[in-house]
């Protein structure tokens, strides 16, 4: 997946990323809401067919919106590892 910054300051970013679905973005919507620092997250889809999910990330003051994103995304990696092996251990 690429990833595109479209605006950055310390407590907002925008970015879009190519090749995500909305079920990965919800799932990276969702996991950023549980960091405390983040006071919003949101995406949309400008285009069902082809569009590509632009992302909104605005935190408290003090926290860099790129590392509340960077952490999110690891958790998320995280996740989806463990769902992996739960997955092959079905078989």
């Amino acid at each position: 997946m690429n990833v595109k910054i479209l605006e950055e300051n310390a407590g907002r970013i925008v970015f879009e990323v190519d090749g995500m679905t909305h079920t990965i973005a919800n799932a990276l919507k969702f996991e950023l809401y549980t960091d405390t620092a983040v006071k919003a997250a949101g995406y949309h889809i400008s285009h069902p067919l082809v569009g590509k999910p632009q992302f909104v990330v605005e935190t408290k003051k003090g926290t860099a919106a790129r590392k509340s994103v960077d952490e999110a995304v690891k958790r998320l990696d995280k996740t989806f590892d463990t769902i992996g092996k739960k997955a092959k251990e079905l078989k």
